[in-house]
């Protein structure tokens, strides 16, 4: 049996609920590179204690020990690409504060093999431009998350998303309409839009301001 192959089972429910742009840890302010769409997207969590949380398409680990440090014994599941995996599971600070990071590569159909309502959380960044069947990545999602569990994804529209670096031919961009009607149509309420920007270096390898979307959804 593979690593992915495993249900796994947890006790316990914990929530993550979206706040402002602001955060203090043991007295001192936080300071994080806000430029970036995950970073910005974190910074937006507050995480409950021993919250169990679900990143899918992780692109790296750099944003961890800011995520880990959001409450006491945080449990985070990053599941990506086998390269991605490995790569992470290299790296030798993987537990802050008693919070344990856990990486698994991820399943071409989108399934999730965790029990219904494992996670408190799932959050996910720019990958839903790969996702072949986009409904069936949200119906899994909101499948595997506890009710009162919240989904949080950030995306770059249909009008600017040609620019990415990585853009690929058989990508799919979507507007911020269709991307509320899948939180909507796989059962999430209180659906929550918000705006932002972040800075990234085009095809000319200049930098430049981009709008993005950040979406949250309740089970």
């Amino acid at each position: 049996m593979t690593e992915t192959q495993i249900t796994y089972k947890k006790a316990g429910n914990k929530m993550c609920v979206p706040i402002q742009m602001k955060e203090k840890e043991s007295g001192h302010e936080m300071m994080l590179p806000l430029n970036d769409a995950a970073f910005i997207l974190v910074e937006q969590l507050k995480l409950a204690d021993h919250s169990f949380v679900l990143e899918l398409g992780f692109k790296n680990t750099s944003h961890l020990k800011y995520l880990l440090n959001k409450g006491k014994k945080i449990s985070y599941y990053g599941i990506g690409s086998e390269v991605q995996v490995r790569e992470a599971e290299s790296k030798l600070n993987l537990k802050i504060k008693e919070g344990a990071a856990k990486f698994l590569p991820e399943e071409e159909n989108g399934n999730l093999n965790f029990e219904n309502g494992f996670f408190d959380c799932c959050i996910t960044v720019n990958t839903i431009y790969f996702w072949k069947n986009p409904m069936y990545y949200f119906e899994q999602i909101y499948r595997v998350l506890r009710t009162g569990g919240i989904f949080t994804l950030a995306f770059v529209e249909k009008e600017f998303g040609a620019d990415l670096p990585w853009t690929q031919a058989d990508f799919n961009f979507y507007d911020i309409n269709e991307v509320k009607a899948l939180f909507r149509k796989s059962g999430f309420i209180n659906i929550d839009p918000t705006p932002l920007t972040e800075q990234i270096k085009g095809r000319d390898d200049k930098e430049r301001t981009r709008p993005f979307w950040i979406v949250t959804g309740l089970k």
